[in-house]
């Protein structure tokens, strides 16, 4: 048997993760671009039943596997050696549908930060354990391997640690006509307010509070014209109004809800200083995509947050908002400051290709198919 063939199993769309489905796009690009000798093809199935009740568990708990197992199996009668590689932790137990498989760990949040509890937990626990049946697990940072080392007892030298890279084709400075004329008024706000931006979900380990207390802190008490663009997910949706109201910055934050990464790169050239107070992530894609971006990032020095940020970040103690607003003013106001996080930022993104990303994972899907 010989030319073997990538299966790759991304998350389903109907799950609407935004990091992952970008995943599916970061892939199809680098291994065009940097890995064109693998024949790779996208096994999602059809989604259609994900619209019913129940419909999307039994899209991802049934349907799936048995579809993994059909398409290798049809490969391997036609001479082909299938290789599946599964996107997201989240779907270990799709390693059991072929052998060999590879999967990636994005981050174990529920082991260690878990935001839900009961059955649910029980039955995500379950799935991401089911990585202990993959060939290699790939981790997207140092902190994330030990992690998986730790929590699921997966030895040292079947995990690979292997960066997200950063699209720098999306992220980079633009010129201010362009932002303009993009976001007018967004420019406009940025030409006499200190912009603080702020990207992802609002659940309790983004910890936005701490944020929204900086900000509160830095309006009222530093006397600073400071506003916070949100991407992503709604605070006054998620029920943070009320904490708003309480810090009177009501009218300071800008609920920008979500954006494709080419508007996401444009409001993040439009902003004075990214704040990512996050108390745990896997790897964290705004730093980087910041810092390409000639912005100066204020980070938590929780997880892995400092791996990933590098000596180009400013950090705070993950709920001290009042060391958070002291940081921010720096990255805001001082020059000198800004001017070494933007050179050391810049430095530190070029750790992060997808070129350097798909040559490592290249080279453990010739290892496994080698062992097979």
């Amino acid at each position: 048997m010989s030319d073997p063939i990538i299966l790759h199993a991304p998350v389903l769309r109907a799950e609407h993760w935004t990091s992952i489905n970008l995943m599916r796009v970061n892939y199809a690009d680098a291994f065009r671009d940097y890995a064109p000798q693998w024949e790779v093809v996208d096994l999602t199935p059809d989604e259609g039943l994900a619209k019913v009740k129940w419909g999307k568990r039994v899209l991802r708990d049934i349907v799936y596997p048995f579809h993994i197992t059909a398409t290798a199996k049809h490969f391997e009668r036609s001479g082909r050696k299938p290789l599946v590689h599964v996107y997201d932790h989240s779907y270990g137990h799709l390693c059991s549908a072929w052998k060999p498989t590879v999967i990636t760990c994005n981050d174990l949040n529920h082991f260690t930060m878990p935001t839900m509890s009961g059955p649910a937990l029980w039955t995500w626990r379950v799935r991401a354990s089911r990585m202990k049946e993959a060939a290699r697990i790939m981790c997207v940072s140092a902190q994330l391997a030990g992690e998986v080392h730790e929590h699921l007892g997966i030895p040292m030298e079947r995990l690979a640690v292997t960066y997200n890279g950063v699209d720098r084709d999306v992220f980079y400075k633009r010129p201010l006509e362009e932002l303009a004329g993009a976001f007018p008024d967004i420019a406009a706000l940025a030409a006499n307010h200190l912009l603080i931006l702020n990207i992802g979900s609002n659940i309790e380990r983004k910890n936005l509070p701490t944020t929204l207390r900086a900000l509160a802190l830095l309006k009222h008490d530093r006397k600073l014209p400071v506003k916070l663009l949100k991407v992503g997910h709604n605070l006054r949706a998620n029920g943070f109004g009320p904490l708003l109201q309480e810090l009177k910055i009501e009218d300071d934050v800008l609920d920008l809800g979500p954006m494709p990464p080419e508007k996401v790169a444009l409001i993040t050239n439009l902003s004075h200083a990214l704040s990512f107070p996050s108390l745990y992530e896997g790897f964290g894609r705004p730093t980087i995509e910041a810092q390409a971006c000639e912005v100066p990032c204020v980070l938590s020095d929780s997880s892995c947050m400092k791996e990933v940020g590098g000596d180009a970040a400013l950090y705070h103690k993950g709920t001290d908002y009042e060391e958070l607003a002291a940081q921010l003013e720096l990255a805001l106001t001082k020059q000198d400051v800004r001017s070494k996080l933007i050179k050391a930022g810049l430095e530190n993104v070029r750790r992060f290709t997808w070129e350097t990303h798909i040559r490592t994972l290249s080279s453990v899907y010739e290892s496994v198919l080698a062992d097979s």
